[in-house]
């Protein structure tokens, strides 16, 4: 059995005085049964550890070192199972041999435990940001550094941030806290644009500290207008049973995965795919008053976010949408209106409306539509053509008619043949080269002279396929070029040329 430092030079004046006096007698004290101490056997600096001793005997312990400095103190109960002992390490490196002794009497009652307290302190580094930030207003960024291993040591120095590139953002000075065993410091931060950011922090331990160093996993800051990942675009005012066009922007735009949208909390549709950081649906008002419009968005990778905003659905009709539909090159149709075009003609409408909604065309007759553009196949005929819009955002839908009046196109030719003017006598003229196309309408061109031009120039057709003309002399012919036309379909061709010998 060990004594404390206490017991023993208390028992070595009381063994003097018997010495000299012979009037009293000590011996040692008897040692009360206990069980045998346990605890670790090594801890870090500043680490909580705890020591137990089973059947402990009833009384006031105390867990100390064999130089008599305690360390956790205990009352144990009569019958108690255990005592637990439970303290914080020192903070520099030493060893401590440990026993249970009776506070009051000074008796140690337990075997000694040897703990070696040395190392370093390994750490974690975490930064915590919030998942999004308003453009124009700051944040709070925190970096915190934790001592593993249960250790109370607080960890010294200075913590770096970087973004995603290993840009440094700014390096800060640890303050203890917010908890024992950890250091933190946080920095302001307003985002310049809307964007995703990315914050790392790297803990740099200061001279002589017992912890190392650590870097956390980055953390991301979404920054929008709104300060919210998803927005809904929707006018303020709706009516009742009129379709509106409602669209959801997730933010970043790379956000894969899907949009629900609801009405006072209740699905209004299914699941939509994310497509280019938007996802849109056609809802037609059923209920009148104020509601509340939400949205909600589920990331493949498991994100979510959710938006929500109360407008006004109105009970009285909607105005009637107004749809403006411009021919390039001639102006807007007329609802009802009625117009020739000839066959070949292919152009595409410019299409508006007052509710912003899309323009559908279709017909029925000899015409062809795709998307907005018209091409017209006949010359004969007529084709009715509907200007649809959906109606939306305080506008009722809208069908416009118009009637397409089919004539025979007009036929066109690319031609070898130079302009009219002034050529040197005995000149060639080329009018058709070898490789010359017929008309659109595939009708060969014929050329002729007209009288008297005859003694002045003279046609000629070469092996090669082409029509030439020969300046003869001094003086002015016309030449003239025809393709006939095609009954119900095309137009005849024609074209003429001046030209003058010199």
């Amino acid at each position: 059995m060990k004594l404390s430092s206490h017991l023993r030079r208390t028992i070595g004046v009381l063994a003097s005085l018997t010495l000299v006096t012979g009037a009293i007698a000590i011996g040692s004290p008897a040692a009360q049964a206990a069980g045998t101490l346990t605890g670790p056997s090594s801890a870090n600096p500043s680490q909580q550890v705890t020591f137990t001793l089973p059947n402990p005997p009833a009384g006031n312990l105390v867990l100390e070192d064999t130089n008599g400095q305690g360390y956790a103190y205990q009352t144990a109960g009569l019958g108690d199972p255990s005592a637990l002992f439970t303290f914080v390490t020192p903070t520099n490196t030493q060893t401590l041999n440990l026993l249970v002794a009776d506070q009051n009497t000074g008796e140690g009652i337990s075997n000694t435990v040897t703990l070696n307290v040395g190392g370093v302190v390994a750490t974690t580094t975490t930064i915590a940001a919030p998942n999004t930030a308003t453009l124009g207003k700051s944040i709070t960024i925190t970096a915190t550094v934790t001592s593993s291993g249960g250790s109370q040591y607080n960890p010294p120095g200075q913590v770096r941030i970087t973004d995603a590139n290993n840009a440094t953002i700014t390096t800060m000075g640890l303050t203890n806290g917010p908890a024992s065993g950890q250091s933190y410091a946080y920095f302001r931060w307003t985002p310049p644009t809307a964007g995703t950011y990315f914050f790392i922090a790297t803990y740099i331990p200061s001279a002589g500290s017992l912890a190392t160093g650590s870097t956390s996993i980055q953390d991301s800051v979404i920054a929008t207008p709104s300060g919210n990942t998803i927005s809904i675009s929707a006018p303020p005012t709706m009516n009742l049973n009129t379709p509106v066009v409602l669209t959801a922007s997730v933010f970043p735009s790379n956000t894969q995965g899907s949009v629900g949208f609801t009405v006072n909390g209740a699905p209004i549709s299914a699941s939509i795919p994310i497509s280019n950081g938007k996802a849109s649906f056609t809802w037609t008002p059923n209920i009148a008053g104020k509601i509340t419009l939400g949205a909600n968005y589920t990331t493949n990778t498991g994100g979510s976010g959710s938006t929500s905003e109360t407008i006004t659905v109105n009970s009285a009709p909607a105005a009637t949408d107004v749809i403006t539909l411009v021919q390039p090159g001639w102006g807007p149709w007329t609802n009802g209106g009625s117009y020739n075009m000839g066959n070949g003609s292919n152009f595409a409408f410019q299409a508006s409306t007052l509710s912003g909604a899309p323009v559908s065309l279709s017909e029925t007759g000899p015409c062809q539509i795709t998307g907005l553009t018209l091409t017209v196949n006949a010359g004969t005929g007529a084709c009715n053509m509907k200007a649809t819009s959906p109606g939306g955002n305080g506008y009722a839908g809208v069908t416009y008619n118009y009637t397409i009046n089919l004539v025979p196109g007009t036929q066109t030719a690319t031609l070898s043949a130079p302009p009219s003017g002034r050529y040197k006598v005995k000149r060639v003229l080329v009018l058709e080269s070898p490789n010359q196309q017929d008309t659109n309408a595939g009708q060969n061109i014929t050329w002729k002279i007209k009288k008297p031009g005859k003694k002045h120039c003279k046609l000629l057709y070469p092996n090669n396929g082409s029509v030439t003309l020969k300046i003869k002399n001094k003086g002015t012919c016309t030449v003239i070029g025809k393709a006939p036309g095609i009954s119900g379909q095309w137009q005849p061709f024609k074209t003429a040329r001046n030209y003058t010998g010199r």
